[in-house]
């Protein structure tokens, strides 16, 4: 397993220079990359949900102060595995051209964020990790089929004792289908709530 300094500075090596919050979510995106292709970690250290979305504390301390980051001379891109370089490379190609705000918007959407924060409001701090577990689900999600996607969803709310109805689960096929936007989805359920 790479530390977090070898694939910070693969990230810097790929990108050149960044803004600290876009190497922070670089990190982030290539952690819950590498737990959702691999089933685990990349690096140890842990990434909390900070306001500005996620974070990792040791890496922050090294580059507070600084508003860009040339290199990373605690690491070396050459200790990461081909594996490890692939899953960086990926996730440089993937997102290495959004803005860091654009960066932290994203993480901000995404369920590994917002289930660490447990509802905080995203002004007030925290230093809770985001989960692994979270991570890797979430973003093996996001490559699986239509059907392995909803077959996932109907069990995780199954899980927290959840009934899904069928008819829930048919609007979420024609939404996997493209027969139905996820806009028209809700605008139906909000419908049907004020119908009862």
């Amino acid at each position: 397993m790479a530390n977090v300094h070898d694939v910070a500075a693969a990230v810097l090596a790929a990108t050149g220079p960044e803004s600290p919050m876009k190497l922070q979510k670089l990190l982030y995106y290539a952690q819950a990359w590498h737990l959702a292709e691999q089933g685990e970690p990349l690096f140890e250290a842990p990434i909390e949900a900070w306001r500005r979305g996620p974070v990792v504390p040791e890496v922050y301390h090294r580059h507070q102060g600084q508003t860009e980051v040339c290199a990373w001379e605690e690491g070396d891109p050459g200790r990461l595995s081909e594996r490890e370089s692939a899953v960086v490379r990926s996730v440089v190609e993937r997102y290495g051209h959004f803005s860091r705000h654009e960066l932290s918007d994203m993480a901000h959407a995404e369920e590994p964020w917002r289930a660490a924060r447990g509802g905080l409001p995203e002004s007030e701090p925290s230093s809770v990790p985001l989960s692994h577990g979270v991570m890797a689900r979430y973003f093996r999600r996001l490559t699986s089929g239509p059907e392995e996607a909803i077959a996932e969803a109907v069990g995780s709310a199954r899980l927290e004792g959840l009934d899904v109805p069928d008819d829930v689960v048919a609007t979420m096929r024609a939404v996997a289908a493209g027969e139905l936007t996820a806009d028209e989805a809700i605008a139906r359920e909000l419908e049907a709530l004020r119908r009862s």
